[in-house]
């Protein structure tokens, strides 16, 4: 499995015909019209704040007019729901979250087992970060639609976060030979980049725009933001500079792309810019991480903003407070509470550090090794393990680390990177 979506341009390329759109869902299925007549016919929910948002997008007025037009059928209200998903993916406004469980109830008290249904529950499950749930329910949808590659797509996006790599593997390789797109070639050049696959990750990733559609833009400005944090991660500020604008000709004021722009902007040295892009990105929503960077470029008032937003979002306050040595045993309870609801390799790599500044090398050692444990070109995750390192007093692998470090981003965290220097003295590489 892993050979063949770890393979060459050239394999995949041979499967490029009858895409279909990023989230692309046909007529309602024979299948769901049998089982939702078989159903019976529950008294019709209202879902009266979905149908009462009043927008100008078109797409979800066309939602809202279906329902209108079908009241008693759950696959309007669930396509309601997924329009309001997408609206939130685009904007970053978790208001649209809202309006979609809205319509998702309506939907599952009409029928819960239908296919747009399941989809939409599997989706709210991921938004919510309940991901054993979304794999479960992503199972029931490939039982509903075996030949449909959307559910191994999203049981794959499951496995990932919680950690189980070959599983996603495994998910996602059957979408891709049921149907190679924007979203599988999306999954799979992610998947390349964790294995330590760079030029693979980015020709995929090249394979999946050509794949997109202008129909549906904000999928391509995803992939751009995906191409762009590889730059970005390998400390190339030009390049992730033109995938960041690449996806804002696609969505002006998309918010991965305002965020990734303003990243590399401050590689590039432009901090002023920089700060209007992450304000600008904030006004649309406040996230964690986002709030954290302002504060580090002298907006001293947004560390507190950041702190009350901590239950929703851990992970980014916790490595905060870790990478400066602040609030040791604050920042390892928020790192444990990442861990609750994801795997990854970041929420490792986070942990281990909380647990160095907790004075717990030993139980470092070990999240570090399951941080490393794919292969992952992050020169991030290579200083934490040089500072894992010297704690348990293992200079000769600190530097090591620190070498592959800065072999694969020299401008690498300059605080920490200094740290592991220091540290090492005259030894350092």
């Amino acid at each position: 499995m892993m050979k063949r979506i770890l393979s060459s341009r050239g394999l995949l390329l041979a499967a490029l015909l009858g895409l279909a759109s990023a989230f692309g869902w046909g007529a309602i299925s024979r299948a769901d019209a049998d089982h939702a007549a078989s159903a019976g016919a529950p008294e019709t929910p209202r879902a009266s704040l979905a149908l009462g948002y009043h927008g100008d997008e078109p797409q979800i007025r066309a939602a809202q007019d279906a329902v209108h037009r079908q009241p008693e059928s759950a696959v309007a209200y669930a396509r309601l729901a997924l329009s309001m998903l997408q609206r939130k993916r685009e904007t970053a406004d978790p208001a649209y979250l809202h309006y979609a469980i809205d319509a998702l109830d309506a939907a599952r008290e009409l029928d819960p087992e239908a296919s747009e249904v399941l989809l939409a529950r599997i989706l709210v499950s991921h938004e919510e970060h309940r991901f054993s749930e979304a794999r479960t329910l992503a199972r029931r949808l490939i039982a509903r639609t075996p030949g449909e590659p959307t559910g191994h797509l999203l049981l794959g996006d499951a496995h990932l976060e919680l950690g189980d790599y070959k599983d996603a593997l495994a998910a996602y390789q059957k979408a891709l030979d049921l149907r190679p797109d924007l979203r599988s070639y999306n999954r799979a050049a992610h998947l390349r980049w964790l294995h330590g696959d760079v030029e693979g990750a980015i020709d995929l990733l090249e394979l999946a725009i050509e794949a997109g559609s202008p129909r549906d833009p904000e999928a391509m400005a995803w992939c751009y933001v995906d191409l762009g944090e590889i730059y970005r991660k390998l400390g190339d500020g030009k390049r992730a500079l033109r995938a960041a604008q690449r996806a804002r000709t696609l969505i002006s004021d998309y918010r991965p792309a305002l965020v990734l722009e303003a990243r590399a902007r401050l590689l590039l040295g432009d901090a002023d810019k920089a700060v209007k892009l992450l304000e600008r990105a904030v006004a649309h929503h406040p996230r964690v991480g986002d709030l954290l960077l302002l504060s580090q470029l002298g907006q001293r008032g947004r560390l507190a903003e950041a702190e009350a937003l901590a239950d929703e979002d851990p992970r980014p306050l916790a490595f905060y407070y870790a990478r400066l040595a602040l609030h040791p045993e604050r920042a390892l309870a928020l790192a444990e509470r990442e861990l609750e609801a994801r795997h990854g390799i970041e929420a490792h790599a986070v942990h281990a550090l909380a647990l160095i500044r907790a004075g717990r090398p030993r139980d470092a050692a070990r999240a570090v090794d399951r941080a490393l444990a794919l292969g992952t070109p992050d020169a991030e995750l290579h200083v934490i393990h040089a500072l894992s390192r010297l704690a348990v007093g293992d200079r000769e692998e600190a530097k090591a680390a620190l070498g592959r470090a800065l072999a694969l981003n020299p401008d690498v965290d300059p605080l920490l990177v200094a740290e592991v220097q220091r540290a090492l003295g005259k030894e350092s590489p």
